[in-house]
C-alpha cells in the first residue's frame, strides 16, 4: 500500500489523477477512484490546511486527545437518540436514507491505497474525509451528480484542494450536456458559498452534532443552495 510522507512527498501526479477521473466520469459510484484523484493531487493543500487546523482550539484538542470523528458518526444509536432538529439526527436520517456510512468512505479510501505515515496529519485527513456527508447535510446538496459537483465546488472554496476542480472539470462537461450552461452558475455559487462560509475543517463536530441544524448553518454562514435546487427541479421535471 502506498504511503504519503508529509515531509518528503510534495508532488502532484496529474496523469494518475486523469486516469482516475475518467473512471469516475464513466461511473460516478466509483468512490475508490475519487480517493485516487485526491491521493494524486492533494498533498500540498492537505499540509497547508493541516497547519491551519493545528493552530485552532479544536485542532489542538483533536490532536492532543486523539479524537476520531468517525467514532461518533458510526454510532447510529447515539445519532438516532438526538433531538430531531439537531445536526446529528439529520445526519442519521441522511445516511440511513442514502444507505451510506462513514465506514464506507474509510473503506474506499483504504482500497485506493490512501495512507499517510504522520499520525497527526493522518488524523486530520481522516477527519476531513469523515465530514464529507456532514457537508452534504449542512449545504443541502444531494448525492445526485449535480449535487456532488456543487459540493466539490463548495469544498474547493473551503480548502483550496486542487483535486476538486480537477474532478469538476471533467464532471461539469458531462453535466453541461444534460443541464446546459446554467450548470456553471450552480457550480460557481457553490464555490462562492464555500469561500464565504466559516472554515468547516476546524468545526467542533462532536459538539455541533448536538446543536440545532439551522443554528449550525447560521453559525457557519451556509445559505440555501437555491441555484442548485432550481436546476435540480428542472432536471427532475425534464426526465
Amino acid at each position: 500500500m502506498a504511503e504519503v510522507n508529509p515531509k518528503s512527498d510534495n508532488k502532484v501526479r496529474p496523469f494518475a489523477a486523469f486516469r482516475a477521473v475518467r473512471r469516475v466520469v464513466n461511473d460516478p459510484e466509483q468512490t475508490t477512484q475519487v480517493f485516487r484523484v485526491i491521493q494524486a493531487l492533494s498533498a500540498p493543500s492537505l499540509r497547508r490546511n493541516f497547519k491551519r487546523f493545528r493552530k485552532t482550539e479544536v485542532g489542538t484538542k483533536v490532536l492532543s486527545e486523539q479524537i476520531n470523528l468517525v467514532d461518533k458518526l458510526t454510532d447510529a444509536e447515539y445519532l438516532k437518540s438526538l433531538p430531531e432538529n439537531t445536526l446529528g439526527h439529520a445526519y442519521y436520517r441522511f445516511t440511513s436514507n442514502e444507505q451510506i456510512s462513514a465506514d464506507g468512505l474509510q473503506a474506499a479510501s483504504e482500497e485506493a491505497g490512501y495512507q499517510i505515515d504522520d499520525e497527526n496529519l493522518d488524523r486530520f485527513a481522516k477527519r476531513l474525509r469523515s465530514s464529507h456527508d456532514l457537508f452534504h447535510v449542512l449545504t443541502q446538496y444531494g448525492r445526485d451528480p449535480l449535487g456532488e459537483a456543487c459540493l466539490l465546488a463548495f469544498s474547493y472554496g473551503q480548502t483550496g484542494n486542487i483535486s476538486f476542480p480537477f474532478i469538476l472539470l471533467m464532471a461539469s462537461l458531462r453535466l453541461y450536456k444534460g443541464a446546459g450552461i446554467t450548470v456553471f452558475a450552480a457550480l460557481w455559487r457553490g464555490y462562492r458559498d464555500g469561500k464565504r462560509a466559516k472554515w468547516l475543517p476546524a468545526a467542533d463536530w462532536e459538539v455541533l452534532l448536538t446543536q440545532p441544524l439551522e443554528q449550525v448553518r447560521d453559525e457557519f454562514v451556509i445559505p440555501e443552495p437555491r441555484r442548485y435546487q432550481h436546476l435540480f427541479a428542472q432536471l427532475a421535471t425534464a426526465t
